[in-house]
């Protein structure tokens, strides 16, 4: 048995859906359960009419809803011949709309817009996409069953990025798509959503879909866990920043953790994470060229020595606290990273000065003054009294580039060569910091200079490594 998941991307219209069934259709043999995200950019869209709703603009949010009950429509007019087929469809499509321009309604009476109600909300996009797919698949002659995962996978109450009950999710679906398996059905689940022991809905948070494909590979004990996406795999750049970028064919989960955790198309930790324990390969493959092998992620990796592989991230801002309180004061360095983790807010990167007069954090620019106000607050900044700090700096602009890999391990020079590259290419680094597994070299740049120290980096030290030369 596989676990299969789609993106968006893969569920655009009639004729991609049409593509991914006769994908599902070829590796039947293989006992595949799907895993599917809403169509492309219906979360999105579902989200902006809530917040239409929200602000009490009536006419935007019907407008809003009846291109969404259109384009899924449309979808299903392009899928389904047959008449019985496609007013199934149409009804299910409409009964799912009313339900959500319910939820509409009450976010627009109470002018407020809760993490628990765009929870709500944004199921909406997954349980209609699985209805169609599931259809779709019966009516090219494939048995399919559609599976709304908030029949079984159980979170707590953490609205937007809930955490997983394992043991009672494990016995829920188990209980839910063993029998459907033994009928030889295939199961279209709902990925993203999920809900709390008292079935309030809730939603797993960024890459959600891929999490649930984890979370049902590890709990089924299938023999891979496929990723499909829009790329032939793992590429040792972004290829539309280096076109010469090669598919790198195997990869080690702790390289994808890496690459992923800086901006890298590849899967979120956390979605890994399942697999991980159960030694699961996962598999990196591209729905547009479907016969190409991907990229596999498992334990080891590639006996070989892979090439190094340069992921990048833009967007951010570097915020750095400083002042004599920091020094020889590790209690205040972790409190530094720990308000900022007590707000919600995802650090990419951390630098300290070897004098320990301050310290620097990689965030997103979007949350830069949320963050800087919440610092001056709890350290008092200013206060001359020898324990908290004198200043915080923003610097805006900024772009993170990360050179990782395994071969990088015990290598006499890497960050050299690294560095010596950007130097050769005039990029100016704002900040560096190398990971203690030696698996990542990372480093800040002016935003401006990404695409020029992405290209120097890639051209000079990963490709004359992946051809033998110095």
């Amino acid at each position: 048995m596989i676990v299969m998941k789609f993106g968006g991307a893969s569920l655009g219209d009639a004729d991609r859906i049409r593509h991914v069934c006769g994908i599902v259709r070829a590796h039947r043999r293989k006992q595949p359960v799907l895993v599917l995200s809403a169509l492309r950019d219906v979360t999105d869209e579902l989200i902006r009419i809530a917040r239409l709703a929200a602000r009490g603009e009536r006419a935007a949010v019907e407008r809003g809803l009846a291109g969404l009950e259109e384009r899924h429509r449309a979808v299903a007019a392009g899928l389904f011949d047959e008449p019985a087929q496609a007013e199934a469809a149409r009804e299910s499509i409409a009964g799912l709309v009313r339900e959500v321009e319910d939820y509409y309604r009450g976010i627009s009476l109470l002018g407020e817009l809760s993490r628990r109600s765009l929870d709500v909300v944004v199921s909406v996009g997954e349980r209609l996409s699985c209805r169609i797919v599931a259809a779709a698949l019966a009516a090219a002659g494939v048995p399919a069953a559609y599976v709304d995962a908030r029949s079984f996978l159980i979170t707590d109450e953490d609205h937007g990025r809930a955490q997983v009950d394992f043991a009672a999710t494990n016995r829920g679906l188990r209980r839910v798509l063993l029998p459907l398996l033994r009928r030889r059905e295939v199961p279209v689940v709902t990925g993203f959503i999920a809900s709390t022991r008292g079935g309030v809905t809730t939603t797993l948070g960024r890459s959600g879909s891929d999490y649930t494909a984890a979370i049902l590979g590890a709990g089924l004990g299938a023999r891979e866990i496929w990723v499909w996406k829009e790329v032939d795999g793992v590429c040792t750049t972004d290829p539309t920043l280096f076109p010469d970028a090669r598919v790198v064919p195997h990869i080690s989960y702790k390289e994808a953790a890496e690459l992923s955790h800086f901006g890298a198309e590849v899967l979120h930790p956390r979605t890994m994470l399942p697999a991980m324990r159960r030694s699961i390969p996962i598999r990196v493959r591209n729905t547009l060229r479907p016969d190409s092998p991907g990229t596999v992620i498992t334990a080891r990796g590639s006996r070989s020595p892979n090439p190094l592989i340069v992921s990048s991230i833009d967007g951010l801002s570097l915020v750095t606290v400083e002042g004599t309180g920091l020094v020889g004061s590790p209690a205040l360095v972790a409190r530094v990273l720990s308000e900022v983790a007590a707000i919600g807010v995802n650090l990419y990167m951390v630098s300290m000065a070897s004098s320990e007069y301050n310290v620097t954090i990689a965030i997103p620019s979007s949350e830069t003054a949320r963050t800087v106000r919440h610092l001056a607050s709890v350290l008092h900044v200013g206060r001359r009294n020898g324990r908290d700090v004198q200043n915080i700096q923003v610097e805006d602009g900024v772009a993170i580039i990360a050179t990782v890999g395994a071969g990088m391990k015990g290598q006499v020079g890497i960050a050299g060569k690294v560095f010596s590259a950007c130097g050769r290419h005039r990029v100016n680094i704002l900040a560096i910091a190398q990971g203690s597994s030696e698996l990542n070299i990372t480093m800040a740049v002016a935003s401006r200079d990404l695409k020029r120290a992405v290209r120097a980096i890639h051209g000079d030290v990963v490709a004359p490594s992946r051809d033998g030369r110095k």
